[in-house]
């Protein structure tokens, strides 16, 4: 099992996991993700969840933190 935060960027969309890295996140938090464009704005959709490992493609990109107000003013 693997645990994930599920994250929608943007206007809705698709979900993405990512992996908290031992932080609790509930849905509706503003958070910084790691992506392959860098960090990006994204809102959880699913908090702390396990899942099957066959649900996730490894290695998942981190959560970087939760948004701070200096993040949301930079939007």
């Amino acid at each position: 099992m693997t645990e994930i935060i599920a994250v929608r960027f943007k206007n809705g969309g698709k979900e993405y996991y990512f992996d908290p890295k031992g932080a609790a996140v509930s849905p509706g938090d503003q958070v910084i993700i790691e992506t392959a464009k860098g960090p990006e704005f994204g809102v959880c959709c699913r908090g702390n969840t396990m899942v099957e490992d066959d649900q996730v493609v490894q290695p998942l990109r981190p959560l970087l933190r939760l948004a701070t107000d200096k993040d949301l003013a930079n939007l």
